[in-house]
């Protein structure tokens, strides 16, 4: 497991949806409950950019067709998207959020 420093871990806020890219990778960050969620940016119905959409007691939104997805483990609650998204092994170290790529 490699870990790469994403982003400070102050950069984001409680309830926040925020993206950002790391080695040609979209990823989100998601802060609830003071603990780091990371996974895909982007939609794997339409790729709809999710750091637009909507968070609601730990399920994100999709903004464009209202796909809805666990934040823990990216599954799929609501359709009309079919797969999952991925989920990235994240740590805290230094104050800085890392992920495994």
């Amino acid at each position: 497991m490699t870990l790469h420093v994403l982003c400070r871990k102050d950069e984001v806020q409680e309830n926040e949806l925020r993206q950002f890219n790391l080695k040609e990778n979209e990823i989100l960050v998601i802060k609830r409950n003071s603990k780091f969620y990371c996974l895909d940016a982007r939609c794997t119905h339409a790729g709809a950019p999710l750091a637009e959409g909507e968070l609601e007691n730990g399920v994100l939104k999709c903004p464009w067709h209202g796909s809805r997805f666990k934040i823990e483990t990216g599954e799929v609650i609501q359709g009309p998207a079919k797969n999952r998204l991925r989920i990235y092994i994240d740590d805290v170290k230094d104050n800085n959020l890392l992920v495994d790529l």
